[in-house]
């Protein structure tokens, strides 16, 4: 499941955009979804997670993750973000994105 900020625009935005291409279970981050996933809202707030029952990744690798499941070049793309050295280089990219999504908003 993709664990994402159902009160960003952004974040939603971007969660409509693979519920187009991917078939997955994802959250907007529901508090009974949270509490059965072992999530708290704090750190549904702070990045997206990608749990299920043989991962729990947040940030760049949930997206990672996220991308597999859509297929084709995001398969691909997806992957790459796992590998060093550019797993370091979509980690800073993420975490960059996520400081100031605020900012992608309408």
């Amino acid at each position: 499941m993709l664990v994402y900020d159902g009160e960003c625009d952004f974040c939603c935005r971007c969660a409509n955009w693979l519920k187009k291409r991917a078939d997955f279970p994802m959250s907007s981050g529901a508090e009974e979804d949270l509490r059965s996933l072992g999530l708290s809202p704090i750190e549904a707030k702070r990045s997206v997670w990608w749990i299920n029952e043989n991962e729990r990744l947040a940030g760049h690798e949930a997206i990672g993750r996220a991308l597999q499941g859509v297929g084709g070049v995001w398969a691909l793309l997806g992957r790459a973000m796992t590998i060093t050295p550019i797993s370091w280089i979509a980690s800073s990219v993420y975490r960059r994105v996520a400081a100031n999504r605020h900012r992608f908003n309408k």
